[in-house]
């Protein structure tokens, strides 16, 4: 096996693992703020009551595919590109620079409206229309 396809199973896995992550911590975190938002944003595709429990398995499920495939990519981009050859390291460092930036983001934004009281997006994105449900929505939506 050539050693750039070494870097294939450490990159998916890395950014998987990263995107999941965030997403895992991004959605407890939401459960923590506002926990009717996964009653009221996402139908009950699992049988669990628990916002926790709700919020673990949306992230899973929907960061899972995206992180794959985005950790694919890096992989593509890094190694049939016509520069050098990009490694592990660098590609997830890279990776975490941007889920981080997009996360500040998300939550700047979010705190923005906790203290503003005024959601950033137009109104039809909030259908809850109570503070907890517009900062998580535009944490959400942020992401």
């Amino acid at each position: 096996m050539p050693g750039h396809h070494r870097d294939f199973l450490p990159i998916v896995l890395g950014v998987f693992t990263l995107v999941a992550g965030y997403g895992v911590v991004n959605d407890e975190l939401i459960a923590h703020i506002a926990p009717t938002h996964f009653d009221e944003y996402y139908p009950h595709y699992f049988p669990f009551a628990a916002p926790w429990a709700q919020a673990l398995c949306v992230a899973l499920v929907a960061t899972g595919g995206p992180g794959m495939a985005w950790g694919i990519m890096l992989y593509w981009a890094g190694h049939y590109g016509p520069g050098p050859k990009i490694g592990v390291r660098a590609t997830l460092l890279g990776a975490a620079m941007v889920v981080f930036v997009t996360a500040g983001a998300a939550w700047y934004l979010g705190m923005q409206v906790k203290a503003t009281q005024v959601p950033p997006y137009p109104q039809y994105f909030y259908p809850g229309g109570r503070d907890e449900l517009n900062i998580s929505e535009t944490v959400q939506l942020t992401n």
